[in-house]
């Protein structure tokens, strides 16, 4: 029995987040000891962005990268937050390299 509650307790804990990319919304249901490598390689497959995958990473609204080596919950993610899946310069390098 305490099994099945378990079992409820974790799906109660599941929120959703709102995915922005090149002006699109989409809804994605996040748990918060999901890693946000996981996440981010989720919000990629639902906006079936196949060029550069490994280039984008997740912003908050304020401009801050979500770190991809934390948990939902560790990184700060709240039910209904927006975040921002974008190029991330860090990981794509500078244009100007070797100039």
């Amino acid at each position: 029995m305490s099994t099945e509650i378990e079992g409820i307790a974790r799906v109660e804990k599941k929120f959703a987040v709102e995915i922005v990319y090149n002006g699109i919304t989409r809804s994605l249901t996040v748990q918060p000891e999901e890693q946000v490598t996981a996440i981010l390689a989720r919000a990629i497959a639902l906006f079936g962005i196949t060029q550069n995958p490994h280039l984008l990473s997740l912003f908050t609204q304020e401009g801050t990268v979500v770190p991809e080596n934390e948990s939902a919950e560790r990184a700060g993610l709240k039910p209904e937050e927006i975040l921002l899946l974008r190029p991330n310069a860090v990981k794509g390098g500078s244009s100007d390299c070797g100039k």
